[in-house]
């Protein structure tokens, strides 16, 4: 099938490349067919761009190349809408806002999309009482000796 995207223009996407997000994404439920697009080898981005508004593409990164320490569990609820049933069943994507220049932009670690690649079913799932946030710096900038209170 060809769709036709305002950021990459004219698409063919095949079935296998589809993946499902059964309740839609928060804010957009309405669109429940989506497919990556690798922006090359070289870039750990790749948008999430949807198959049903060509106009609706999300910035998307591994958040543990930036966040090694980021951790969570998936409730039992999750993993059966995803049937995931080991941790190979998994794989996890963040949302990446660019305002400006790469060095401002933000990632969303709050509600992380959790995909079955195998079933290539997804879930933006919404963190409760942790934290996250919506909005971390995408690129944490060094900051130097920490001064000593004397």
């Amino acid at each position: 099938m060809k769709i036709s995207t305002a950021r990459f223009g004219e698409l063919e996407i095949q079935e296998e490349q589809m993946i499902h997000f059964p309740q839609g994404l928060p804010g957009f439920e309405e669109l429940r067919k989506f497919t990556w697009v690798n922006t090359g080898e070289e870039m750990p981005f790749s948008f999430l761009q949807s198959v049903e508004d060509g106009s609706v593409a999300f910035i998307t990164v591994d958040p543990f190349l930036f966040y090694p320490e980021y951790s969570f569990e998936l409730s039992g609820s999750i993993k059966e809408d995803l049937k995931i049933e080991r941790e190979n069943d998994v794989q996890i994507k963040a949302i990446v806002t660019i305002r400006g220049s790469l060095e401002s932009a933000t990632i969303n670690l709050q509600a992380p999309i959790v995909v079955n690649p195998g079933l290539r079913v997804a879930k933006q799932v919404i963190l409760h009482d942790t934290v996250y946030k919506s909005r971390h710096a995408l690129i944490r900038h060094q900051t130097g000796l920490s001064s000593r209170e004397g």
